[in-house]
Formats: C-alpha cells, sequence, structure tokens
C-alpha cells in the first residue's frame, strides 16, 4: 500500500483528535495498527505480540505485551487528518487516559466481543463522560469463539444508561463480511486490504431492513422535532429514506451524547477497519464543534486561527533527544520562537523547536495551528500550565490526578546511585504526576507512591534503563489516608522573644470534614486588619504542609474545608514564616480534635474462573475482607477487596483454580479502616 497523500488542512473542520481507550488486552494497539496501515502511514503491520508495533515502542511495553504511555500518532483519511492517541488498559496507568481525554474531541471505545463491558471499561467510560467527549463503540474481535456483538451492545446500554445505534453489524457465519447498516451495503473482505462495497443479497434484505428500521426509528425519536430526518421518515419509506440526512440526523445526536454509535470488526484479522474510519469522520466532532474552551474564571478562547494563542501542556516527556512538552492548542497558532506566558509559574518563556510526533518518531515543524497536537522541546513548563499569548492570558483548567495508593522505598545500590538518584526522581515524577515522592522517617530512604505495584515496577525499570541508577526496592505497602470526621475551631499563637526580632503569629481556625477528591478548600473570613492580608497565602501553605502528614499515622489528610476566622498580628515580629508555623500548628491541633480516622482504598475486583471453582474463589476473597457484590455461576464474581488484603492474591488465585483464574482491579473508594482489623494495618505498614 503507498502512502496516502497529507492533507492539506484548510480549517478545523477537516481535523479529528481521539483517543483509542478500553480495557487492558481489548485490541486498542492492534487496532491503532491497522488504521495506520490502512490510512498509509506504515507499510507493514506489526503485532503486540512481536513488540513491533508503532505506539508500543517503549522496551517496558515490548517486554510486558501492554500499552504503558499514551502515544500520539496521525494519519489522513478521506481529506481529513485524523491525530490520534493510543492510551493504555491497564488500571495502574490510568493518568495516561485522563490526560489524553481532557485534549481530545472524541473517543473510540474498543470491546472484546466475548467479554463485553469490562471493569477498565467503565473507568474510560467515565473519564470520557468528565470531559463531555462523544464516542463509537467498536466491538472488537468478532472472529473468537463465543462473540457476541449484540450482548456488548446490550451491556453498553444498560451498564451506562445510553442508546446505542447499530452502524455496521457482523453477519451470523459470515467472517469476511459486514452490514452497513446506515448505508444499506454489504461490506467484504477477500484478504487484508482487499475491501469491496457490494449490493446486499437477497438472503440478508429482512435483516438489513429490520436493523435499518431500528436505526432511523432511534434516529427520529431523538432528534431535533423539526429537523427534516423527522418529516422525511413520517413521508417515506425506511429504505428509501436519504442516507445523508439518515448520517447527519445520527452526527447530531453523537455529538450532543444522546446515542453512541456502534460497529462490529476484529482489528486483529483486518475486518471493519475502513468503516470504523468513516465513522470517526462521519460522527465525531472537528475542533470547532467542541465549542469555546473555557478557563476557571470563566474566560473562553473559540478554536480559531484568528483568536489570541492558548494551548495546555498536558504530558512532559524525558527521552534521548530532551524534555518534551506535550501540547494542545486550542486558539490561534503557536510558532517557534514565540514568546509565552506560563499560567503555573506566572512568567513568560520563549518556544523554542516545535516538533510533530509520531509514536517514537519526531518532526520538526514551524507552527501548531489551533486543534492541532505537537510538542515543544526544551521549555520549562509543567503538566497541566497553560501557554498563552503574554498580552491576553488565560489558564485553562488543570488534569485530575489520582492519588497513589502504593508505596515502596528505595534504596541506592552503588555509591554513583545516591547522587544521581535525586535527579532522576525527579525526571519521572514530573512526566509522571501519578507518582508521588516522600520519605520514611524511620529510615530517612525515598518512598515512591504510585497507582500499583506494576505502575512502581515499571519506574524503577526506567529508573535502570533510562537513568542508570540502581535501586533495592523494600516490601510495597498500602498507600492510606486519614480524613476528619467532625468540624472543630482551634485557634494557636506562636510568640516568641529571641533578645533581637521575634516570631509572632495568631491564628483563629475552623476545620471540617471535605468531599471525596476535593483536596483543601480555605476559605478566607477574615473581618477587619485584624491579620494584614499579605499573610494569608502564607497561612493557607501552612495548611497545606500539615496536611501532608495525618496525626494518627503520618498519611496525608487529602480532603479538608478550613476557613480563616480570625487571629492577630505584632508589628514588629509577624512575618510569613511565623503566620506559616501558626497555621500548621493549629491545624495539627484541630485536626486530632475532629475525630480522625485512617481510610484504606478498596478495589472493585473482578474474578474469572471456571464454574466449578466459584464457590473456592468467593470463600477466598471473603477471607481477604472481601464485599461479594455479583457472582455468576458461570464463573464471575465481582467484589469490593481493601488493597491491603490483595498483595499476593495472583498466586493464591492461581493455586485456588489450577491456573485458570485471571482478574482485575480497579480503586473503587476509600472507606475507614475497621477498629478489628487494627492489627492487620500494622502488619501492612510495618
Amino acid at each position: 500500500m503507498t502512502r496516502t497523500p497529507d492533507v492539506r488542512l484548510q480549517s478545523t473542520t477537516q481535523l479529528r483528535n481521539l483517543g483509542i481507550i478500553a480495557h487492558v488486552d481489548a485490541g486498542k494497539t492492534t487496532l491503532t495498527e491497522r488504521i495506520l496501515f490502512y490510512t498509509g502511514s506504515i507499510h507493514r503491520t506489526g503485532e503486540v505480540h512481536d513488540g513491533n508495533t508503532v505506539t508500543d515502542f517503549d522496551p517496558s511495553e515490548q517486554n510486558h505485551g501492554i500499552t504503558i504511555n499514551a502515544a500520539c500518532v496521525s494519519c489522513d483519511w478521506r481529506d481529513h487528518r485524523i491525530q490520534l492517541i493510543d492510551t493504555p488498559g491497564h488500571v495502574d496507568f490510568t493518568l495516561e487516559v485522563e490526560r489524553s481525554l481532557r485534549v481530545l474531541d472524541g473517543a473510540v471505545v474498543v470491546l472484546d466481543a466475548v467479554a463485553g463491558v469490562e471493569p477498565q471499561t467503565e473507568t474510560v467510560w467515565r473519564q470520557a463522560d468528565r470531559y463531555g467527549v462523544p464516542r463509537i463503540v467498536f466491538v472488537n474481535k468478532l472472529d473468537r469463539a463465543g462473540a457476541d456483538f449484540e450482548g456488548a451492545r446490550r451491556a453498553v446500554e444498560a451498564r451506562f444508561d445510553v442508546f446505542t445505534a447499530v452502524v455496521v453489524a457482523p453477519i451470523e457465519g459470515d467472517a469476511t463480511s459486514l452490514l452497513d447498516v446506515a448505508g444499506g451495503k454489504l461490506l467484504t473482505w477477500s484478504a487484508p486490504g482487499e475491501f469491496a462495497i457490494r449490493a446486499v443479497p437477497e438472503t440478508l434484505r429482512t435483516e438489513a431492513a429490520r436493523r435499518r428500521s431500528e436505526l432511523v426509528e432511534l434516529c427520529t425519536d431523538l432528534d431535533d422535532p423539526s429537523s427534516r430526518l423527522r418529516d422525511a421518515h413520517a413521508g417515506e419509506p425506511h429504505w428509501t429514506l436519504d442516507d445523508a440526512e439518515l448520517l447527519a440526523g445520527l452526527r447530531r445526536l453523537t455529538l450532543a451524547g444522546f446515542v453512541v454509535p456502534v460497529l462490529g470488526g476484529s482489528a486483529y484479522k483486518h475486518l471493519g477497519i475502513e468503516p470504523l474510519l468513516d465513522a470517526v469522520v462521519a460522527y465525531l466532532p472537528d475542533p470547532g464543534e467542541r465549542g469555546a474552551v473555557c478557563a476557571a474564571d470563566g474566560a473562553e478562547r473559540l478554536p480559531q486561527a484568528d483568536e489570541p494563542m492558548s494551548a495546555l501542556c498536558f504530558k512532559i516527556v524525558h527521552d534521548s533527544f530532551g524534555r518534551h512538552a506535550y501540547v494542545r492548542v486550542y486558539s490561534g497558532t503557536l510558532s517557534k520562537g514565540d514568546s509565552v506566558w506560563l499560567s503555573g509559574r506566572q512568567k513568560r518563556a520563549r518556544v523554542g523547536r516545535l516538533l510533530r510526533v509520531f509514536a517514537g518518531r519526531h518532526e520538526s515543524v514551524d507552527v501548531l495551528a489551533a486543534g492541532e497536537i505537537g510538542a515543544v522541546v526544551g521549555l520549562d513548563v509543567a503538566a497541566g500550565e497553560t501557554l498563552a499569548d503574554p498580552d491576553s492570558r488565560i489558564a485553562f483548567e488543570s488534569v485530575t490526578v489520582p492519588p497513589p495508593v502504593v508505596r515502596l522505598s528505595l534504596e541506592p545500590v552503588r555509591r554513583e546511585d545516591h547522587e544521581r538518584l535525586g535527579v532522576a526522581l525527579g525526571k519521572l515524577t514530573s512526566a509522571d504526576p501519578s507518582l508521588r515522592l516522600e520519605s520514611d522517617d524511620e529510615t530517612g530512604l525515598p518512598v515512591l507512591a504510585g497507582l500499583g505495584e506494576l505502575h512502581l515496577a515499571i519506574a524503577i525499570e526506567r529508573l535502570e534503563r533510562d537513568h542508570r541508577v540502581r535501586v533495592k526496592a523494600g516490601r510495597p505497602t498500602v498507600a492510606y489516608r486519614e480524613a476528619l470526621t467532625s468540624t472543630v475551631e482551634h485557634a494557636f499563637k506562636l510568640s516568641k522573644q529571641t533578645g533581637g526580632p521575634g516570631q509572632y503569629a495568631h491564628v483563629v481556625l475552623r476545620i471540617a470534614p471535605g468531599s471525596e477528591g476535593s483536596g483543601l478548600v480555605f476559605e478566607d473570613a477574615l473581618r477587619g486588619n485584624d491579620i494584614p492580608r499579605q499573610f494569608v497565602s502564607a497561612i493557607r501553605a501552612g495548611v497545606a504542609s500539615a496536611m501532608e502528614r495525618g496525626v494518627l499515622r503520618g498519611s496525608p489528610i487529602v480532603d479538608a474545608c478550613v476557613t480563616l476566622l480570625g487571629g492577630s498580628a505584632h508589628s514588629n515580629d509577624s512575618n510569613e514564616q511565623a503566620f506559616h508555623t501558626a497555621a500548621a500548628r493549629a491545624f495539627r491541633e484541630a485536626a486530632a480534635l475532629a475525630d480522625p480516622v485512617v481510610l484504606e482504598p478498596v478495589m472493585r475486583v473482578q474474578v474469572t474462573v471456571g464454574p466449578d471453582s466459584v464457590g473456592t474463589v468467593v470463600g477466598g476473597l471473603g477471607s481477604r475482607r472481601g464485599q461479594i457484590e455479583q457472582v455468576d455461576p458461570s464463573g464471575t464474581v465481582v467484589a469490593r477487596v481493601p488493597l491491603a488484603e490483595l498483595f499476593g492474591y495472583a498466586g493464591d488465585l492461581r493455586s485456588q483454580t489450577k491456573g485458570r483464574g485471571e482478574f482485575t482491579m480497579g480503586l473503587a473508594g476509600y472507606e475507614a479502616v475497621p477498629a478489628s482489623v487494627g492489627s492487620a494495618l500494622s502488619r501492612a505498614s510495618a
């Protein structure tokens, strides 16, 4: 296959920014590889099991056989440019999905036709909901025994409370053809790349008419009553309804989030790739259709070239070529040599080289236009910061970072490792904000916290491979939290006299429980001039520092509402450091009085086994403080289990099921540790 000529973008209407999202092993990377092949971006396809796909270019991905990094590629299809991000499916790398969806306009949700909607499918669907991303569903692996297209589609409707519209359907007993419901045609593949569109044969006319009728009925019921689609439906047979009107109506409903188009296929067998690409162009939005991008203060930017430049840095990468900041340009144009304003640092910086990224390869460009995704080389910017025109500043909301749930200590092996470790960990945590750097009070060793055991194992691999730092890792332990359960008002006065300038600060705080995920909510309720306003930021910083270590076992207090009620200052002895210290002491003393509790991460675990092992699995999960939510006698068990009880579960499950059991898990939330398991908590934190 020859490469398709590059599309010359005349406007953002020719652009599609989309992510491929799914549960692990649903076939995202294989689908991405086939898309690149059929659009002419590559000339031969690699396979995940061979470790030679375009988007899994990192050695850790090739060794583990899973996607770890969100990889950006671009391709051209029918006069449109498609910028595509292949995202991970493993729960430990959910931040990669989160920050990708933050800057994308649409998504393709890939389902395994046998497994249907899996736990991580639910997670990525909720992430797409959070950012209002329209999506289409590709039911993959129709070539496998037990594939159930209709079952997967019904599961989407039941689990996510959405309407689905089947636009490309499988044909029973035919592994080389699909039915184009919207277009009323038969799609056939005689070999990879040999695709043909034919008239629907007589034997399929009844099924085609039924599916077409269902599609038209769904669209006319949900579409705007004033549209021509409804009028046409009222006066014409379903089969003769104009295709363009039907597609336009389906597009409106998809962009509004009322309907999710569903297509079937098999990426591994090269089945259904072309109609999926057509669906991406037909149903997913261009940047302009997503509307204005809003900042936290209500300011807006339209995705147009004549607007002031604005862009969001959503990812930092350190590789052999240096430090790259991945950006999505929302408005205006970002050019090489431009001066930009950085929202986080509140300062100007100059843009050096600009790159168009194709997985592990880069191409220098002079300009990134509105809607485009690229990278800036060498810019001192953090993930989540906004780049803006210095004369028209704006700050977009940052990317939500999930909290760590597992932690382990790191001990350098060699003397040179001591010298390099700090810099290496700094690069790791800047590239992946879901990795947190802490310290062990007893040993003084650095502690790395992350989203799971695999997440931390990959980080340690990268320390040695990319930064030449060898460490001895401690045993993984749970990253607990602490929470307040009652409201307390408390005052603290710092007053020190040393013969010279003293230290004086007096603060009165009210602290209360915060809602999950709210972080520190700080309110300034000062009246009058008892505390000069220049010290309020120091008081907030003191509270934030005190929340990093709770009062029960030193775990962070992640959510709290704190109100500054009053206090006093001294004309000579008050300064920012004094108020920082006083606020921290006031918060810690108040937290001890606010009935604090220890919270532990609880995982939603789905175990798949044979029918004869279901009882054994249920009993095993019960012994690990698991709360059983669902039992399917055919071999699926769903439960909520504290993470502290799941270390070593993979080995136990293999023993219980003679190697046939598999499980997946995702964070379900946090719950207070029962008093009855205090000894287990002590063991977990030892």
